[in-house]
């Protein structure tokens, strides 16, 4: 747990209240956000369901390296467009259930990508990687939905 201070302090530092205060920089990091999101879901999904069988006529190593780099690109862009909407009420947001439940999931997503290139799964698409892929669809679909659930609980 952060401690209390250190959460005051971020709260008071200019650039978090630049972005409580402004009326539109936070509706313009959760545009970013989203749809820096929407880019990167899309873009797992396109590879997961290649990788559970759809479109086998496509080059699964190639697709997937396009996706690697859609969805790193767009990840850098979720992550540094949810840092600074965080840090607009950091102690409001690390108190919130749904918030912290959507950062496990997103961290368990990630171990999981990670085993899953690891492992050359994109080569060998076979009963593991399947489990890998229906398993990130599953840890995704649960942070869109823990996301949501964040202005709510």
């Amino acid at each position: 747990m952060i401690p209390p201070t250190a959460l005051e302090a971020l709260q008071r530092l200019p650039l978090a209240a630049a972005i409580r205060e402004s009326v539109w920089a936070f509706p313009l990091l959760e545009i970013v956000h989203i749809s820096a999101f929407a880019a990167m879901i899309g873009t797992v999904l396109t590879v997961e369901m290649r990788v559970l069988g759809a479109r086998k006529k496509l080059p699964l190593v190639e697709l997937g390296k396009l996706g690697v780099t859609i969805a790193l690109i767009a990840f850098a862009f979720i992550i540094t467009s949810g840092s600074l909407m965080l840090l607009s009420d950091v102690a409001g947001y690390i108190g919130n259930r749904a918030f912290v439940i959507k950062f496990v999931l997103i961290s368990l997503a990630a171990i999981n990508m990670v085993l899953f290139h690891l492992r050359g799964s994109l080569a060998r698409p076979d009963g593991i990687a399947r489990a890998q892929s229906v398993l990130s669809l599953l840890l995704w679909l649960g942070v869109i939905s823990a996301g949501r659930m964040i202005a709510y609980v």
